[in-house]
């Protein structure tokens, strides 16, 4: 493996808990009808913020004022610290080390992404950053992926993509890429349907994938 490509929240940081009460926040703020129990919730996760309210909600300036007072709402809470998930700063120095290609993939808006890799220590480690809106079509669409793919210059046979939904191994299936999945997450029942080429428990284990 030579392009290791990550996804950000739930993989490489500890953000899942944050996102979920930023979801909540924003339904009880502007949907206060909608009952959201803790499945509703988690399968928020894994999609983009305008593909979730818009299912909810039909205007689109709505839309956008809810994705506006999301992002708010949840950098609020990423200033009061966020972690990296165990290991994680060590197996990029290792991948670096190793003379691959590091890439986080996230349907986060890259700026953020950027902000919350350097909050956690991590960016100095990371060669490219592709965010929301570096392509139109989001994951499980290939685009992001291929995106990367093509910015690296990759072989695809070379080349892995480590997350923590069923949209980050239907995105990698899609573009002709290795997927893995972590069992720390809590999708871990939907990623398995999806057949990943690799599972591990810890982010140190990507050393034995080389």
């Amino acid at each position: 493996m030579k392009t290791i490509l990550f996804d950000l929240d739930g993989t490489l940081i500890q953000t899942p808990k944050m996102i979920k009460e930023s979801f909540r926040y924003v339904f009880k703020k502007y949907l206060p009808n909608v009952v959201l129990d803790e499945t509703t919730v988690d399968n928020f996760l894994g999609h983009t913020l305008w593909e979730t309210f818009g299912k909810y909600v039909d205007d689109v300036a709505q839309i956008e004022t809810m994705v506006a007072d999301y992002r708010q709402y949840s950098e609020s809470l990423i200033k009061g610290g966020i972690d990296p998930y165990p290991n994680a700063k060590m197996i990029l120095q290792y991948l670096r080390k190793k003379g691959c290609q590091i890439g986080v993939v996230t349907s986060k808006i890259k700026k953020a992404a950027v902000s919350h890799l350097h909050l956690t220590g991590l960016l100095e480690d990371v060669d490219h950053v592709i965010g929301y809106e570096d392509v139109e079509n989001h994951k499980p669409h290939p685009d992001p992926l291929l995106k990367a793919i093509e910015i690296f210059q990759a072989n695809k046979n070379k080349a892995i993509y480590i997350g923590d939904h069923e949209n980050d191994i239907k995105a990698a299936k899609n573009a002709g890429i290795q997927s893995c999945a972590v069992t720390y997450s809590s999708r871990l029942r939907e990623m398995l349907l999806e057949q990943p080429d690799y599972v591990i428990d810890d982010l140190k284990n990507l050393k034995d994938l080389l």
